[in-house]
This record gives C-alpha cells, sequence and structure tokens, in this order.
C-alpha cells in the first residue's frame, strides 16, 4: 500500500509582523495613545488622518519606514476598511505616504513648507528654524524716496524716504521668493550701510534698533510676475504665482515694514494653522 504523503504547504510571503517587527513595534508605541471617538465631531476616517499626519510631521514616523497594511491598521484602531482606506487616501493625496506595488506603503519626505503668513517672524527664521538650507540673492539695498505703494503702505508722503532690500531667497536649490522689503528711513538712520549677507533682517533691526514686528495685516492673491522677476527667480516660464502683501507694525503700533512677494509653492507649500 502506498503511503500518502501530506503536500507542504507553501511558505507564501511573511506577515508584515514578522519581515517588518521593528517597524511594526515602533509604528504600535507610537500610536497606542490615539483614541477615535465615535462621539467626536470628526468623522473617524478624519480622526485617523489627523493623528497619523500629526505622527509623520513629527517625525515619530520616520521617513521610508513602512507603515502596516491596512488588515492590521482595521484591527490597530477597531475600525473598517473604508475609514483606514479614507485615511491614507488623503495622506497620499497631501504627499505624505505613498504605495508601492507588491512593497507596501511608506512614509514620504516631509514637504517642505512655511508657516510665516499666519506669525510675525520672517520668512527667512520660518525656513531656518524648519531646517531648510537658505540661499539669498540680494539686488537691491538702498535708501531712496519712497514709491506711490511704498507711501500708501506705510503712511509716507512723497517727500520721505526708506530702506528698501530686494531679495530672492532660494530653498534648497529652489527659487521661493522674490521679495521687497521697505522700512521707513526716518527709523533706521543707516542702516543701508549694513552688511547682513544672509542673516535675518527683522532681527538685525531688532538687535540695532530694538524695533520688531509684533502684529502684521497680510493679503494674498494669484499675479503674474514680471519678466525681470521671473529672471531673477530663475523661471523659465512665466505662471501665476501666490502674491503676498504685508504691513508690520511695531511696538508702538506704528507702520515699520512694508513687504510685497512672490512666493512660489513648488519650493515649499504654505501652511495656515487654525484653532477656536
Amino acid at each position: 500500500m502506498n503511503e500518502i504523503i501530506p503536500k507542504r504547504k507553501q511558505a507564501g510571503r511573511p506577515r508584515f509582523q514578522e519581515a517588518e517587527g521593528a517597524a511594526y513595534d515602533n509604528f504600535r508605541k507610537e500610536c497606542q495613545h490615539v483614541f477615535l471617538s465615535r462621539d467626536a465631531p470628526l468623522p473617524l476616517w478624519e480622526q485617523l488622518y489627523q493623528h497619523l499626519e500629526n505622527l509623520i510631521l513629527s517625525g515619530k514616523l520616520a521617513v521610508d519606514s513602512r507603515i502596516p497594511p491596512e488588515p492590521l491598521l482595521c484591527d490597530l484602531f477597531h475600525v473598517s476598511k473604508a475609514v483606514v482606506r479614507h485615511a491614507i487616501s488623503a495622506l497620499a493625496a497631501k504627499g505624505l505616504v505613498v504605495k508601492i506595488p507588491r512593497k507596501g506603503m511608506f512614509v514620504c519626505e516631509r514637504p517642505r513648507e512655511s508657516g510665516f503668513v499666519t506669525s510675525n517672524i520672517s520668512l527667512f527664521d520660518d525656513m531656518i528654524a524648519r531646517g531648510a538650507s537658505i540661499d539669498t540673492r540680494t539686488f537691491e539695498f538702498v535708501k531712496d524716496k519712497a514709491d506711490l505703494s511704498e507711501q500708501q503702505g506705510l503712511l509716507l508722503d512723497d517727500r520721505d524716504e526708506v530702506i528698501r532690500i530686494t531679495r530672492v531667497f532660494w530653498v534648497d536649490d529652489m527659487p521661493l521668493t522674490h521679495s521687497v522689503m521697505s522700512f521707513p528711513s526716518a527709523k533706521l538712520p543707516g542702516f543701508e550701510r549694513s552688511d547682513f549677507a544672509k542673516s535675518s533682517i527683522l532681527k538685525a533691526i531688532h538687535t540695532r534698533f530694538g524695533l520688531k514686528v509684533v502684529r502684521a495685516n497680510r493679503w494674498l492673491d494669484a499675479k503674474l510676475p514680471s519678466d525681470l522677476i521671473c529672471d531673477r527667480m530663475g523661471l523659465s516660464t512665466p505662471r501665476p504665482l501666490i502674491h503676498i502683501e504685508s504691513v508690520g507694525y511695531d511696538q508702538k503700533a506704528e507702520r515699520l515694514e512694508y513687504y510685497q512677494a512672490y512666493y512660489n509653492t513648488e519650493a515649499a507649500r504654505i501652511r495656515l494653522s487654525v484653532s477656536d
């Protein structure tokens, strides 16, 4: 009688916990305090999305680390596949995760962004604080008669003078802004002879004159930059950029800075934080 030998079950692909043990353990550790509430005003998928977004942006989930597959995420957070898929789709749309066929989902490199629009710090200081590599190219640093926009922005008359600084910021070898900063020369005597190179102008003003921008009004719209600005920014094809106009006020509520810039969102997105 012939002996019947049972077929051996093929091993197949290892489970995520086995193949990515350290990554899975770290993911569980970082998510142990994540709580999704069905009674919260936000839907479950959006709660999950916000928790995972915060973990990625804070660096707790490292770039190139693998995200557990859908079934494990469902078990971990006690939600349905639809909730997980919606949250992951939102993360992918924002460029925070990417799905690679046959390999899984991975954390992407954090997209460059700036938050200076909703703060009183300068773009230079904001990008340095975010770890960006900044290069500045100065095209104008003069004491000159205030033009019409400067007169209106700083409440000056046609006899008043301003310190005008025109610079282009490059971030990680990409053109970010073409900016023109104007200050009443009467508030900054002799500042046009300063040498600040790659330093923050607002910090230099605060150090030397004790003045700083404590409040600002800013307006954003889309405008097509001039050929000169495109040339300075290295843009081969003119295209609409975010145009920023700002009036900054000092500690005495007097107008200190008038600012105009063309902002290239391909170099860094603008982040707006809103709360009650």
